[in-house]
């Protein structure tokens, strides 16, 4: 079976506390939903994606509008009849693909086998062009068996989690309330998970230990981490070291709520030092910057972050302790100094960079944060802002930091990671918030080419933009556009007659190739 039946339960008892666990159903990889009964019957075909199995699938939703992206949250197979899909130019189909996979969702499937009419070319080439699953039913099934059926399944694994979740929370409230310390909290959270449980500061000094109930061959043993945030500033780290056989339900389930019993033992223990008041002072003053504050420079050196005038901002979304350790972990390499803070609604964190090379510091940082393994589609984008000089320039990096993760990239970020360097336009044109007076820039600059036919448009606005990109180098433009120099010298010839002007002279340059670059942010296309 593809699914797992309930097994018998196992109880741990913590102060006279008991917790059922009872095994179900775990998160739903796509290869799961696709070797379900119900999405069987329509005899699926994984047309593009098949390194895409292991993608988490939130929801199943089924739609046939168009417009359907802005609508859904990620995560979701989404299922359409394809009619309306094949009724659209191919250009649209297009910009549907990039919209879904900017919007985070898992898979698409076309039941095409009703109507015959097939999936669509354009559309199988741009779930290639961006690895976006691709499934077409080669039988006809109904779609609210398929949302039935895996929604009921998702609904009933999250309700397991949430009760498991909170049994956990309130045993290990339970110890705090009767007076444990770090070392008796540790003990309980291994009796509940059966799994060793050691707590490690920053610098990786055990704090506490307890030895699991389960023994296992040590090589065999898997550690499951979280971070452990004391006012919002990273303090310890929790690892549960379970042997082969442990109830993955009850280590997530542990790991998502522990941390916060762990912080109030540990802010019990070890009262907060200067520098970390200072930096909890620091986040407090970037995130409200009316609020009464000490001078910005006192607060970066008194957390830490000295012998530098070169920052960065880097902030994530989401509360998945896991991917936020993960990320810290990646600022901090390579003896990068780097503070953050998190609360419920995001990480944020500022990064010290080599003042003697700041921009290739900033180079290899992003280079670290792109390596994330933990950035899957199902995981909130990681924003970084642009290099600053100077305290003063701090809240600016962190307002374009957070602006990066506020634009609406139609052709998405498979690494999950935004570059502020690489969206500058997008950044712009979301500040000024301006579309009427963008577009009549654009129309002044480019009118008479916009009143082309949409075919003739689309190829002449793509030769200009690539002979910008090109820097007016005809040789490399016609090699990028794979054409023949005398068919790039045809088409200049054609812009340059519909604009009234020389495209070709430097002095136009400018104007036209910033007017082309703000028509692609606006309409959905390109980097700024």
């Amino acid at each position: 079976m593809l699914l797992a039946e309930e097994e018998g339960n196992k109880v741990h008892s913590v102060n006279q506390m008991s917790i059922a666990v009872g095994r179900s159903v775990m998160k739903m990889s796509l290869d799961e939903v696709l070797r379900h009964r119900s999405v069987q019957r329509g005899e699926p075909v994984l047309l593009v994606g098949a390194e895409a199995g292991s993608r988490s699938v939130r929801w199943v939703h089924s739609s046939e509008v168009i417009d359907i992206a802005p609508l859904l949250r990620g995560g979701e197979l989404l299922l359409t009849g394809g009619v309306v899909l094949s009724e659209v130019s191919p250009s649209r189909q297009r910009t549907y693909v990039r919209d879904l996979a900017a919007r985070g969702v898992t898979a698409l499937a076309v039941e095409t086998a009703s109507t015959g009419l097939g999936v669509p070319d354009a559309l199988i080439d741009e779930c290639a062009k961006h690895g976006f699953p691709l499934i077409r039913f080669d039988r006809p099934v109904p779609f609210v068996e398929i949302t039935e059926g895996i929604n009921g399944l998702i609904i009933n694994d999250s309700v397991q989690r949430l009760r498991l979740a909170d049994s956990i929370s309130d045993a290990l409230s339970a110890e705090l309330t009767s007076g444990a310390g770090l070392q008796e909290l540790t003990g309980a959270l291994a009796e509940l998970t059966g799994a060793a449980v050691v707590v490690r500061d920053r610098s990786g000094a055990v704090l506490s230990r307890a030895p699991g109930r389960e023994a296992g061959d040590a090589g065999e043993v898997v550690t499951w981490r979280a971070t452990v945030a004391v006012h919002g500033i990273s303090t310890a780290n929790l690892e549960v070291l379970a042997a082969p056989g442990a109830d993955p339900l009850v280590l997530e389930a542990a790991l998502g709520r522990a941390p916060q019993a762990f912080a109030l033992a540990l802010l019990r223990a070890q009262p907060p030092t200067p520098r970390m008041r200072a930096t909890r002072a620091l986040f407090q003053h970037l995130r409200d910057p009316s609020a009464a504050h000490d001078d910005l420079d006192v607060l970066l050196a008194n957390s830490g972050l000295t012998g530098t005038d070169a920052f960065v901002a880097v902030v994530t979304g989401g509360d998945d302790p896991g991917v936020r350790e993960a990320l810290e972990q990646q600022l901090q390499r390579n003896g990068r100094m780097a503070v953050g803070h998190a609360d419920e609604k995001e990480y944020l964190a500022l990064v010290a960079l080599d003042a003697r090379r700041p921009e290739r510091s900033r180079r290899d940082l992003i280079d670290d944060v792109r390596q994330l393994g933990v950035l899957g589609p199902e995981h909130p984008a990681v924003g970084i802002g642009p290099l600053v000089s100077g305290s003063g320039g701090i809240p600016h990096a962190v307002a374009e930091a957070r602006r990066c993760l506020q634009l609406d990239l139609a052709d998405g970020e498979t690494t999950r990671v935004v570059d502020a360097a690489d969206w500058s336009l997008h950044r712009l044109v979301h500040q000024l918030d301006a579309d009427e007076v963008l577009q009549r820039f654009i129309r002044e600059q480019l009118g008479a080419l916009l009143d082309e036919p949409s075919e003739t448009r689309d190829r002449l606005l793509r030769t200009l933009e690539v002979f910008f990109d090109c820097g007016a180098n005809k040789t490399q433009a016609a090699e990028r556009l794979h054409v023949r120099r005398q068919t790039l010298y045809q088409r200049l010839d054609k812009l340059s007659a519909s604009l009234g002007i020389d495209v070709t002279d430097p002095e136009k340059l400018g104007d036209l190739h910033v007017a082309v670059r703000l028509r692609n942010v606006l309409t959905g296309r390109g980097r700024g």
